[in-house]
């Protein structure tokens, strides 16, 4: 009959006995050899567990992408941007059956101290006959270098389905001024940008 190892465990113990069966010896512990192996306690603390974003707060904000999602009722979701050292246009939109039931605020680089949900935002989503498919877009031109955050909120009593995603890409830094002109007999406001950069 094969005998197998006997593991011996105090409760408090930091190793570990076992004995196994010598030669000459067919039974009994008696003329078994101890080996001793000793366990080093890995701490609590010691183990770094990665958090995945949750869109919970700015903090656990989720990638924007084009990604179906269910907001909770009352509920809200973080989402933000890659980080940009550039100028940049930034267009954001939201895809929902249920429009009337969603917020989009937007926030910019400069609003990441103490950013909640009661912060006051830069901009906030808005329906453009434009663009009917969206249920909510918001654009910003020559927008300043950083993570720009997007915080989306269903105020009905009801789980609403929603996709938001967007268009983001880098430009040069522009010089910007505005005047007005007679157009029509109207005084209309222009605004004038031109690259930093000196063309040649």
């Amino acid at each position: 009959m094969a005998l197998l190892p006997i593991v011996l465990l105090a409760a408090n113990a930091s190793a570990v006995s076992a004995c196994e069966l010598g030669s000459g010896s067919d039974s009994g512990c008696g003329d078994w050899h101890f080996r001793q192996r000793q366990i080093v306690p890995v701490p609590i603390a010691a183990i770094k567990v990665a958090s995945a974003p949750r869109g919970d707060s700015p903090a656990t904000a989720l990638e924007i992408a084009d990604t179906w999602r269910a907001i909770d009722p009352g509920a809200s979701v973080w989402f933000k941007t890659n980080d940009s050292a550039s100028y940049r246009d930034i267009e954001l939109w939201i895809d929902s059956p249920a429009s009337n039931a969603l917020d989009l605020s937007i926030f910019s680089p400069d609003q990441t101290d103490g950013l909640g949900v009661n912060s006051k935002p830069v901009g906030r989503g808005s329906f453009n006959k434009g663009e009917p498919q969206h249920a909510l877009t918001w654009k910003a031109g020559y927008a300043k270098g950083g993570i720009w955050y997007a915080l989306v909120q269903n105020f009905s009593n009801a789980p609403v389905s929603y996709k938001l995603d967007g268009n983001l890409s880098s430009t040069d830094a522009k010089f910007c001024h505005g005047y007005w002109e007679t157009l029509r007999g109207q005084l209309i406001y222009w605004v004038d940008c031109n690259p930093l950069h000196n063309p040649q």
